[in-house]
């Protein structure tokens, strides 16, 4: 476009080429910079080359000269100290193992030269020396000549007989320190000298980390442990130059060389303490070698060890020994210069080369921080060790290390989670060969620091250890589960993490908890008692209550010198103080080690009168006794109370063993013998426990807090967690409170602290009479106690209130708890859930109650809104004559919602047709009970009962082989059936085995449970239990024999059960072993089934409420007889029965007059349960009702007999005409017809008094007479595996009409008739003037009509009955007739 020019482009070149240059020459000058720096480095790289070089030949010209120098021989002896001296000089300047292997050689030969002795010949000049040449010359002057002379002249003897020739003395090299130039110089090259030959001893040499470094490379592991330094000049070099008597002069010199000789050495020991590097370098070197020496002895034990292994095992012993025997030899130095520097009042002397006990490095630390911290190290001593660790009091130096607090401090920072394991093991195992050898009194107080010092160690690591894995704790324990990755160190393998808790089983042994509660055992205490309780009404008031006597005051007391106005008793304070610190020593023995509980608890519980002695020392302590200071601190704020107090680890102790022992109390012992407590202690005791849970629970408020101005406060949705001491107490209350429903030993309501009054309730103990005020205070104040209250919000945040701090609870009333309940309120919640016991049966029956009617409404709700459908009546069908089989099939794969929903049954009769009518839920409660009552049938096989005296019910063990396929189905559905009958409030006559029951409830069940499953077996563990003689005389061993269908078979207890013989020593483990399998292995599968089954319909904690035996009650009822008031009461009338009828009177009468016997045959006539249903009638559904039937004649059968009703579970049902008969509409009692004329006001009352009674019923003879269907008489067993379900039915036997359903009614005012047209309201009035004016032929007489009950609906067909006696007479033959049809 445009035309080139020359000029532009010229210039363009020349910038290109100017760019090119300035490039190329920065290019050139960055590689000329770059040159000169690899040329810098490189001449920094060969100067240091060279030094390293000149250093590594200067090294080897030194060591050519050492070695010429080495083979020299001295021509004087003072060469011979001076050569030596050259030659340590020499060493430590070129000493490098790793490099020079023969430099250990000469280290060696180095030490035997020093180790021996020079000669040195005495000279007649006795001139002074001057002073010694240079000691790194090759020759010596004669002044050093001199001093060698003058040595010699202090060895020799002061007189020395004529004629002898001149003596010869041996020197040692240690004589070099005299010299008043060179001794300090000779100090600091054998102080080096000494630290070269432990490097060498302990077989490693240290890297810059001041980790271990194998001298043996690349070699395996075998080969290392082989090539260990064992023994050596080195070692003896060490030995000699840390012990005090090297350095010790004969008594031929005079006493101030000798004394400046000694200080000279400790000196030089002390020098080499305060380099800090002594124990931690032995503590490298003993790690291996401890090893090594407990894996040969482990071998040994298994195996003959060979020659070469048990030569190797002793030179390891020796090496251990010698040593430890260094250490120990150090310690007493230091032991030595501490009390010289006491001695001195300034201390100046000592200031530079004393090791102060109490610093952070002394030797009583460094043995505990690096020796005793080598995992089994004690068990690597042998006796001499032992004695020489006895002789210096390492284990009392030790336990006072760590309780002084300096000393603790740095420890605690310095060991490792590890190591304070190994401190804790080599300690209890130094105590133990302690305690062999010592004397009684050094034995207790030693063990009581060791108390003290194991639980400062074990609760410094609770801080680093967690039970759980959580983000902060990851790293894997074998002995605390988790730790934090910021404990590092060696890891425990499991060979030494064994025999490490081996070493601590110590703390945990019997002699051990022997000695710990020496004090305690050997007191006399009396029994504790609460006031106004005896031991079988035998106990005089002057041994009603310990809280007056032998009053102990705590150590908050002692402290502060407050005792409640009474005299302060120091020794039994200190008792208190010395058995709480043994009682938290356990608490924290098995908070720390989890796995060993177990044995610790045994271990306590079985010492001789322990519990026993614990408890009634308890009941001394405070200023009022009676276990007041533990009230007081739960009532005082719950867990702040209880944290603050000072001997709660005492309670906590005894109610952890307690847990345990009463699982092995049998009855004899505790009701029988009274051991270890009389039934009045354990009364008191759990009047105290009770007493104790409650408070804690009623202090327990809200941890959320209302916003102020928010219309909807936020509230925090949980309690604060209860303190520990909660449960371990609540457990003790629980199996005490169990043994008391079982066999009562405690006076009535002893466990209710909620009372129906509106009084505060005390407790049969009055436990908390310490904590009120007298009665006149508390009169007085009173009337001012609802103003206060009122004014303060209720005097408290819980549903129990404190009026003032040192009041009792005003405990609500039944009434008012319920109320809290169904206002979800917590705290009520949370005691209802842990202490029901307190709450009287018949409320929480009202709250159970509650629990199913508001799910009721949930779910109605919630279903009609989300899934109508879900909320439908399930309809089945059942024949007659296979009820189990059909029941199955319908109702086996129904869903837990169907269950809650409404069941209808239509029964189908032998002809295969419907029976006519419809479910209102009478048909359903036939089929219920007929289904439970052939389901629990023993013959059937899913249940068995227990021996023939109890005869109670519990899954079959040999169920599985009658029923192989299906019958764990079966016993979810049997517990489904038994959880809609509870759910529905229908009480079914079933007796299960109390264990069985206690299973239901989720509780465990162990030894105090075999009673309820067979007597005899029960008496045989407990005679197993009690046998004095030898055990194994019996020939038991861990394994049961059983014969099942003819099949015999053999059952292991254990892994290899059948080989272990049971012995005195496992005879309790035996004894649960059996009483663990009868009660829940053989019946695992089965019990789980069912409880699965009853559960989907009535959850765990709406029953967790009950005990077993409340549980039976609410199953099937009171075993009592009824109250007739309360029944009538609660009755209903139809067809013109009213409460003020005469026949209604005389039936009352009559029933009052029955016996026992004749009342629960009536009750189980009418409602098809001889029991009384929970809480009286007005929980019976529907409710029972009286209907007026009119007799036209008698209802005669096929053979011309009168029938008699129809008693459910004897037989068939009645035929299709007699339940059309019998199920039509009733009628109401109110005519349209009435007159006011001479009927007057009974009349009317006849017509309208009954006006709420309107509920299906009708005219049972009205029509036709019924036909009753019968079978021949039968015997055929129920089995799902027939084709047909039939029972035994007698013939002609009575039957109770049952109906299926009412028939439609007729409009209230419609007046039917009878079948000769006479209408109904006219039999009332015949019926009423009947009773009052005169007889009736339809109601007198032998032909009068039996009465008749529906089951179904609770309902009592009475004929009017003129006379009181003929109504007696057929209602007797009516309820007690169990023969079939006879005449009436």
């Amino acid at each position: 476009m445009f035309p080139a020019r020359a000029g532009v482009d010229k210039k363009a070149a020349l910038v290109a080429q100017a760019k090119a240059d300035r490039i190329a020459r920065s290019g050139q000058k960055k590689a000329e910079e770059r040159n000169a720096l690899q040329d810098k480095s490189a001449a920094r790289i060969q100067t240091f080359w060279r030094r390293v070089q000149a250093q590594r030949l200067t090294k080897d010209r030194q060591r050519a000269d050492w070695d010429l120098l080495s083979t020299q021989f001295p021509t004087t002896p003072a060469q011979g100290l001076v050569r030596n001296l050259q030659l340590a000089f020499l060493l430590q300047r070129f000493h490098d193992p790793s490099t020079c292997p023969r430099d250990s050689k000469r280290l060696a030969t180095l030490c035997k030269m020093l180790l021996s002795k020079t000669i040195i010949v005495a000279e007649e000049n006795n001139n002074p020396p001057a002073s010694i040449g240079d000691p790194l010359a090759t020759t010596t002057s004669p002044s050093s000549q001199s001093s060698a002379t003058l040595a010699a002249e202090a060895e020799t003897p002061t007189s020395l007989p004529k004629g002898d020739q001149k003596p010869m003395m041996q020197v040692p090299f240690q004589m070099i320190l005299l010299h008043v130039r060179y001794g300090n110089l000779a100090t600091s090259i054998i102080h080096r000298l000494l630290q070269l030959c432990i490097k060498a001893m302990i077989g490693y040499q240290i890297d810059a980390d001041n980790q271990p470094i194998s001298t043996v490379k690349n070699k395996a592991p075998a080969q290392a442990e082989e090539s260990l330094y064992l023994s050596g000049p080195e070692l003896r070099f060490v030995m000699a130059f840390v012990d005090t008597n090297t350095f010790r002069l004969p008594e031929t010199v005079g006493a101030a060389i000798r004394e400046q000789m000694v200080a000279k050495g400790e000196a030089l020991i002390i020098r080499t303490l305060n380099s800090g590097q002594f124990y931690k370098d032995i503590r490298i070197g003993m790690i291996p070698r401890v090893e090594a020496l407990l894996q040969l002895q482990e071998r040994s034990k298994k195996t003959t060890p060979s020659p070469a292994e048990a030569s190797r095992q002793k030179a390891i012993s020796l090496w251990i020994t010698a040593v430890w025997r260094s250490c120990l030899l150090l310690q007493s130095v230091d032991k030595d210069v501490t009390e010289k520097s006491a001695v001195q009042t300034k201390g100046n002397q000592f200031k530079d080369n004393l090791i102060n006990l109490h610093s952070d490095e002394s030797t009583a630390v460094g043995i505990a921080c690096h020796i005793l911290t080598v995992p089994l190290f004690v068990d690597c001593l042998d006796d001499l060790c032992l004695q020489l660790a006895r002789q210096s009091r390492v284990l009392n130096e030790t336990l006072d290390a760590v309780l002084d607090h300096r000393h603790r401090t740095f420890m605690l920072t310095t060991m490792t989670l590890n190591d304070t394991l190994s401190l804790l093991g080599n300690v209890a195992q130094l105590c133990r060969s302690n305690v062999t050898k010592g004397t009684e009194v050094a034995n207790t107080d030693l063990k009581q620091q060791l108390v003290e010092v194991v639980v400062i160690l074990l609760s410094h690591c609770q801080k680093y250890v967690s039970p759980t894995q959580t983000t902060e704790f990851r790293q894997y324990h074998p002995i605390f589960s988790w730790t934090k990755t910021s404990q590092k160190g060696q890891p425990l393998s499991t060979f030494q993490t064994k025999l490490l808790m081996e070493q601590m089983g110590y703390l945990w042994s019997r002699e051990f908890a022997l000695e710990t509660f020496r004090s305690l055992l050997d007191l006399s205490l009396p029994p504790a008692v609460g006031t106004g309780t005896s031991s079988d009404n035998k106990r005089d008031a002057t041994s009603t209550s310990v809280s007056h006597q032998n009053h102990v005051s705590s150590p908050s007391e002692t402290k502060s010198g407050k005792s409640g106005g009474k005299a302060q008793d120091p020794q039994g304070a200190l008792l208190a103080i010395k058995v709480q610190e043994a009682c938290l020593f356990y608490v924290t023995l098995m908070r720390s080690f989890d796995a060993q509980k177990t044995k610790i608890l045994v271990t306590l519980m079985y010492l001789p009168s322990f519990l026993a002695q614990l408890w009634r020392l308890m009941a001394t302590l405070g200023p009022k006794g009676g276990m007041v200071i533990y009230l007081e601190a739960a009532a005082g704020g719950g867990r702040k109370g209880l944290d603050q107090e000072p001997l709660i680890a005492i309670l906590q102790i005894f109610c952890e063993c307690c847990a345990r022992f009463f699982i092995t109390l049998d009855d004899d012992d505790m009701y029988e013998q009274q051991k270890p407590w009389e039934l009045s202690e354990l009364v008191f005791m759990s009047g105290f426990l009770n007493q104790f849970c409650f408070s804690i629970l009623s202090q327990q408020v809200d941890t959320g807090i209302e916003e102020s101005g928010s219309t909807t406060a936020a509230v925090a949705i949980t309690l604060p967690p209860l303190p520990p001491i909660f449960y371990h107490a609540r457990l003790v209350l629980m199996q005490l409170y169990e043994r008391d429903c079982r066999r009562a030993f405690c006076p009535a309501n002893h466990w209710l602290l909620l009372h129906p009054t509106k009084n505060a309730f005390q407790s049969p103990l009055q436990l908390l009479s310490s904590l009120t005020l007298s009665n006149k205070e508390r009169s007085s104040q009173q009337g001012t106690s609802k103003s206060s209250n009122t004014k303060s919000g209720g005097g408290g945040n819980g549903i129990f209130s404190f009026g003032f701090k040192k009041s009792p609870p005003q405990y609500a009333t039944p009434k008012e708890f319920i109320t809290k309940v169904s206002q979800k309120d917590r705290t009520a919640l949370q005691i209802l859930e842990t202490m029901p016991h307190v709450i009287p049966f018949s409320a929480r029956l009202e709250i159970f109650r509650d629990f199913i009617k508001e799910e009721k409404v949930q779910r109605g709700q919630s279903l009609a809104s989300v899934r109508p459908d879900l909320h439908q009546a399930t309809m089945v069908r059942v024949r007659r004559g296979h009820i189990l089989e059909d029941g199955y099939r319908n109702l086996g794969q129904l869903s837990p919602n169907g269950w809650k929903n409404q069941i209808r049954v239509k029964f189908v009769n032998e002809m295969g047709v419907d029976e006519i009518g419809i479910d209102q839920g009478g048909p359903f409660k036939e089929f219920m009970e007929s289904f439970l009552e052939s389901g629990f049938s023993p013959s059937l096989n899913l249940f068995t009962t227990t021996t023939a005296s109890m005869n109670m019910l519990y899954p079959s063990p040999t169920s599985h082989a009658t029923h192989p396929n299906n019958g764990l189905k079966l016993f979810q559905l049997f517990g489904k059936m038994l959880g809609k009958a509870m759910y529905e409030g229908l009480l079914i006559e079933v007796k299960f085995a109390n264990f069985f029951l206690s299973k239901i409830l989720g509780r465990t069940v162990f030894l105090d449970e075999m009673r309820s499953y067979d007597e005899q077996v029960f008496q045989n563990l407990m005679f197993v239990k009690k046998y004095e003689d030898d055990v194994e005389d019996l020939g038991l061993t861990f394994s049961l024999d059983e014969e099942v269908f003819g099949t015999h078979r053999t059952i292991e207890l254990m892994r290899g059960g059948k080989d272990i013989a049971v012995t005195r020593e496992n005879r309790i483990n035996y004894i649960f072993k059996v009483s663990d399998y009868r009660l829940n292995k053989q019946i695992q599968d089965q019990s789980r089934a069912f409880i699965e089954g009853f559960r989907s319909i009535i959850p765990l904690p709406w029953i967790s409420i009950f005990s077993p035996q409340e549980l039976h009650r609410v199953i099937a009822g009171e075993d009592v007889d009824f109250d007739v008031q309360d029944l009538r009461a609660h009755t209903e009338y139809q067809n013109g029965y009213f409460d003020q009828h005469p026949v209604i009177r005389n039936l009352w009468a009559v029933l009052n007059e029955f016996n026992s016997e004749e009342k629960r045959a009536f009750l189980k006539f009418v409602t098809s349960c001889s029991k009384p249903p929970l809480g009286g009638f007005k929980h019976l559904h529907p409710p029972f009702s009286i209907r007026l039937v009119m007799d036209a004649g008698p209802e005669t059968n096929s053979d011309n007999t009168p029938s008699a009703p129809r008693q459910f579970g004897s037989g068939h049902h009645t035929s299709q005409n007699s339940t059309s008969n019998d199920t039509d509409g009733s009628r109401s009692s109110r005519g349209s017809g009435g007159s006011e004329g001479r009927l007057g006001s009974r009349l009317r009352s006849a017509f309208g008094g009954n006006r709420a009674s309107r509920i299906g019923g009708g005219n049972g003879s009205s029509g036709s007479s019924a036909q009753t269907s019968t079978n021949p008489t039968s015997s055929a067993t129920p089995s799902l595996s027939s084709s047909s379900l039939s029972f035994s039915v007698p013939s002609g036997s009575i039957l109770r009409r049952n109906q299926s359903s009412p028939r439609s009614t007729p409009g209230p005012f419609a007046l039917t008739s009878d079948e000769h047209g006479t209408p109904a309201a006219l039999g009332v009035v015949k019926s009423f003037f009947g009773g009052v004016l005169g007889s009736s032929n339809e109601s007198t007489g032998k032909k009068a009509r039996l009465p008749t009950s529906s089951t179904c609906f609770n309902l009592l067909k009475l004929p009017p009955f003129t006379s009181k006696s003929v109504l007696k007479e057929k209602l007797r033959y009516a309820i007690m007739s169990n023969t079939g049809f006879e005449l009436s």
